[in-house]
């Protein structure tokens, strides 16, 4: 295995190395500038290496049309800007999640084929991994942190984030293992599954608990009429899961802390604690909705006029009943109608359903593609997602990795349709 490893990296072109490499130091999120650093590098290499073969590299930027979209989401954030309060702030915040998305997206199009976007996958999975393995060696008390419990071991980065790599690599690691033929690769799937459950399941983040359970949930439906091995392998983890949950008195609580914050908003009309405010952030939203529902209030007026309703609502009493004012909804889904309206969330929710739409039927990448986007989706209900560093960065990549499998593989179907007629 060491030998194949060091021929990889002898045969290996260098500048997809070092595109695994920013994809691998990613989700660690290091150092603040890594991001701007490693995306001006290999935008402007990937311009001067691909030059002969620029436009025909970038086609399918425009013949793609989930790609398409994606950017037509993009370019709408911006122009949002306009029916602001304030440009210069819009402007501001829209250009601070988005204004890398050009450079590496840039650099993957031009650089990575099938193949090499499938190994780009993988390579975020062994991060990810190894952000778990790290979590779990804090838990277990191997490494101390500061200010880090041992009942909550989130490491270096929030267990928001940490947690959606764990739900992410434990279902798409466990789809390749039950793929791959190679015994070796399938030992190490598992492995990068296990490690990954476990991390879940020692991190205290009831929003990925509980998408972890409905993305699985909703794979064993999909993946079961392709592969029975999966849904009955599926259905045992799903109970040992549910079983491991029932068992962790710290989650128990965690859940029964959320319906008691739940019944004190029915009962007594107050909004205070984790869940409570939750609640209170979506009914502020749909309140934004009535008067907003197409276009949105714009990127910044939205939380704006959250923290108003905030300040002037005797029923909000916030996160630890200390009347913290919050900036954000909470909800990614709430953040993204309250701000582009309608027509902003339909963009890039198209975007995505055509795209695993557009994977093909008989192989693994659509389900791959399944897990990526439902941790996405179930997690955006309670959780920031793509306006939280790096999970924006993250999941911008699976998508464009996904769209390059899916071209490519149209591509090739053509191709062969031709020869065929």
């Amino acid at each position: 295995m060491l030998n194949k490893v060091k021929i990889f990296l002898q045969n290996e072109d260098k500048y997809i190395l070092v595109i695994y490499l920013f994809l691998f130091l990613l989700p660690w999120n290091l150092v603040k500038s890594q991001v701007a650093v490693f995306s001006i590098i290999l935008f402007f290499w990937g311009i001067y290496k691909y030059r002969n073969t620029l436009l025909d590299n970038l086609k399918i930027v425009y013949k793609f049309k989930p790609l398409l979209i994606l950017i037509a989401f993009i370019g709408y954030c911006f122009i949002s800007v306009l029916w602001s309060d304030s440009f210069s702030e819009g402007f501001c915040r829209v250009f601070n999640f988005h204004k890398y998305y050009f450079l590496f997206g840039t650099a993957l199009l031009l650089s990575l084929d099938k193949a090499g976007a499938i190994k780009a996958i993988k390579v975020l999975l062994f991060s990810f991994t190894t952000y778990a393995l790290f979590s779990l060696l804090v838990h277990f008390n191997f490494i101390g942190v500061d200010g880090i419990s041992y009942h909550n071991p989130e490491g270096l980065i929030r267990f928001s984030i940490s947690t959606q790599y764990m739900v992410i690599t434990t279902l798409v690691a466990m789809i390749l293992a039950f793929d791959v033929s190679s015994r070796v690769w399938k030992i190490i799937y598992v492995s990068l599954s296990l490690v990954s459950l476990l991390a879940l399941l020692v991190n205290y983040s009831r929003a990925s608990q509980l998408t972890f359970l409905f993305t699985i949930v909703a794979l064993i439906v999909g993946y079961s009429l392709k592969n029975t091995k999966f849904a009955i392998g599926s259905l045992i983890i799903l109970v040992i899961i549910v079983f491991s949950f029932s068992q962790n008195i710290y989650i128990v609580n965690k859940f029964n802390i959320a319906i008691k914050e739940a019944k004190q908003v029915y009962t007594d009309n107050v909004y205070s604690g984790s869940f409570g405010v939750r609640l209170y952030f979506n009914k502020v939203g749909f309140e934004i909705l009535k008067e907003n529902l197409l276009f949105g209030m714009g990127p910044v007026d939205n939380r704006t006029k959250l923290v108003e309703m905030e300040k002037n609502d005797e029923h909000y009493q916030g996160d630890n009943e200390n009347y913290r004012l919050i900036k954000h909804f909470h909800s990614e889904h709430m953040e993204i109608l309250t701000a582009y309206g309608l027509v902003g969330y339909l963009l890039i929710l198209t975007s995505i359903v055509l795209l695993v739409y557009k994977l093909p039927n008989n192989g693994i990448h659509k389900y791959m593609a399944m897990s990526v986007f439902l941790t996405l989706f179930f997690v955006s209900f309670a959780n920031k997602t793509l306006t939280l560093k790096p999970l924006n960065y993250i999941y911008i990549i699976f998508f464009i990795l996904f769209s390059i499998i899916a071209y490519q593989t149209i591509k090739q179907e053509e191709k062969i349709s031709t020869k065929l007629t």
